[in-house]
C-alpha cells in the first residue's frame, strides 16, 4: 500500500482569505508590540517570507538560512503580535504534523500623522449614511405631498353603507406608488449626490 505522506495542502492566498490591512499609528498602544516583534531583521524577513509563501517553521529556517530555534522564537513573537497565524497543517514523511504560518492581514502599515486613515474613511462613511438618511426622509415627504395634491377622480355618490374603517395600503402598494411618483427620482438623485460628496471628502482628506 502506497504512503500518502507527506501531505501538503495548499494554503489559501491573502486575497482568498479576504484579509484586511493593519494600520498602526506610531503613537498607538498597539505600535509597541508590533515594533518589538519586528525589531529584528530576521523577524522582518520571516514576515515577508510568509507573505510570499505560507510555510512551516522548518522551511522558513531553510529559506532564511538560520536555525529552527531562531525561527521558532520569532514565530512565537509574531503570533503574539497577531501578525502571523497558523493557516493550515502539513504532515511530514515521518507522520509529524507541522503548522503552516501565514499572515493575519493583507498588509502591515506603520504611519505617523495628525489624522488617521481609518478616521478619514469613517468620516466619509458617516457623511454617506447621513446624506442617504436625509434623502430618504425628503423623498418620502415629496411623495406624500405629491400624493395629497393629486386631483382625485370623483364619482356619483353611492348609496350609503354602514361605516367601515378605511383599509391601510399594503407595503407593496406603497412601494409601487413610491416608484411611480417623484419620490423615487428624488431618492435616486440624492443617493448619487451623497456618494459623490462622500468620495470627494475622502479624496480631499487623503491629499491633505
Amino acid at each position: 500500500m502506497s504512503s500518502l505522506l507527506p501531505l501538503k495542502p495548499a494554503a489559501a492566498s491573502v486575497r482568498d482569505r479576504a484579509l484586511t490591512p493593519l494600520l498602526v499609528e506610531l503613537d498607538d498602544d498597539d505600535a509597541d508590540e508590533v515594533l518589538s516583534a519586528l525589531s529584528s531583521a530576521t523577524a522582518r524577513r520571516l514576515l515577508a517570507a510568509v507573505y510570499d509563501d505560507p510555510r512551516p517553521a522548518s522551511e522558513l529556517a531553510d529559506a532564511l538560512d538560520t536555525t529552527l530555534q531562531t525561527v521558532g522564537y520569532h514565530v512565537e513573537r509574531l503570533v503574539d503580535a497577531e501578525l502571523i497565524e497558523p493557516v493550515t497543517t502539513w504532515v511530514s514523511a515521518q507522520g509529524r504534523e507541522m503548522a503552516v504560518y501565514g499572515p493575519t492581514r493583507s498588509a502591515v502599515v506603520l504611519f505617523a500623522g495628525a489624522e488617521r486613515t481609518e478616521s478619514k474613511l469613517s468620516s466619509g462613511l458617516r457623511t454617506l449614511v447621513a446624506g442617504v438618511g436625509v434623502t430618504l426622509v425628503g423623498s418620502v415627504a415629496v411623495q406624500a405631498l405629491w400624493t395629497a395634491r393629486r386631483p382625485q377622480v370623483r364619482y356619483a355618490a353611492p348609496a350609503p353603507t354602514p361605516a367601515s374603517p378605511t383599509p391601510e395600503p399594503s407595503v407593496a402598494e406603497f412601494v409601487s406608488a413610491f416608484l411611480a411618483g417623484p419620490g423615487a427620482l428624488v431618492l435616486l438623485v440624492g443617493v448619487v449626490l451623497a456618494v459623490l460628496v462622500s468620495l470627494g471628502a475622502v479624496w480631499t482628506q487623503r491629499r491633505v
